[in-house]
């Protein structure tokens, strides 16, 4: 069994037409059935049931196929691996990003990369911080965007900006008329808190020292993104912390809110960059690191020095 079969039988699935997947695969049509049939001969079951209204895969043929994808993704990561250390810009380069931040700093980040290395092509991946560190890992990413400090053993956290949270209200909250706070008129009590795999959920806990943080917003309230939060605001359930970088998209998706800075630079993330020790993107990286440095995604946040 040869890589090119499993790309075959890919195809067909995919396809559902031999024409059309021979076609996919640069092959005749006769030479891609031909090979098909014999792998089904080789294998004992039927992939494919030919019929009147085209193909079907098979229940056996759809599980084949699924490992077959499985196979071909491992040999491709085998090829690009190999390119990273040849070429680095000649394979993808694959970032993850939290959630918190992926929706506010992705365009940036693709033009900034683009300016970097025209040629280079980026995978973007969202994914919980912890995910984030399992894929990095198993090499499912290069670097990861998380919010810092990190000391994790075999990886560098680079640091490349500084994000204050904001407290968000509505528009007939005590503090709607305020533009800045000190940090000890954070109404704790009343902060909505987002869901347990939200990193900023520890933030908020640890910067309120988990003292009666939301113990005045109805229970069982909860939130996985900053839109939904911002609704909760709207409703009076109570006002949240966001990062800086999300106001805008709030300012325009909700009126009602009105953002208040918190005299205390405390209450910010680090925002930078994880990569493994030794990886061969390296001098990328550190490329777009200083770029960032130099022009960080708001002109608000604090630019970090190396």
């Amino acid at each position: 069994m040869k890589l090119r079969d499993l790309e075959y039988v890919t195809a067909v699935d995919r396809y559902r037409n031999f024409g059309r997947a021979a076609e996919a695969c640069h092959v005749s049509q006769p030479s891609l059935s031909a090979q098909v049939k014999k792998l089904e001969e080789q294998l004992g079951v039927e992939l494919f049931a030919r019929t009147n209204n085209g193909v079907l895969t098979t229940d056996a043929g759809a599980r084949i196929v699924e490992t077959a994808r499985c196979m071909l993704r491992s040999a491709q990561r085998i090829t690009d691996t190999a390119a990273e250390y040849h070429d680095p810009i000649a394979a993808p380069l694959r970032i993850g990003l939290f959630p918190s931040l992926a929706p506010f700093v992705l365009p940036y980040l693709s033009r900034n990369i683009r300016g970097l290395a025209p040629d280079l092509t980026t995978i973007f991946r969202e994914q919980p911080t912890e995910t984030l560190w399992n894929e990095i890992e198993y090499r499912r990413i290069d670097v990861a965007m998380m919010s810092g400090p990190v000391d994790r053993a075999g990886y560098r956290f680079t640091p490349v900006f500084v994000e204050p949270l904001l407290l968000m209200v509505s528009s007939d909250h005590k503090f709607a008329s305020t533009d800045r706070i000190s940090v000890c008129d954070v109404p704790v009590e009343e902060l909505i808190l987002p869901s347990e795999e939200h990193c900023l959920r520890t933030d908020t806990l640890s910067l309120c020292d988990a003292k009666n943080v939301g113990i005045d917003v109805p229970d069982q309230t909860v939130a996985t993104n900053f839109l939904t939060m911002s609704h909760y605001v709207d409703e009076g359930y109570g006002s949240a912390l966001v990062p800086m970088l999300a106001r805008p998209f709030l300012e325009c998706a909700n009126p009602n809110m009105h953002f208040v800075e918190i005299d205390d630079p405390s209450f910010s993330r680090e925002i930078g960059f994880v990569s493994r020790i030794g990886c061969p993107r390296e001098h990328i990286l550190m490329a777009l690191c200083d770029q960032i440095r130099a022009n960080p995604p708001t002109q608000k946040a604090p630019a970090m020095t190396a």
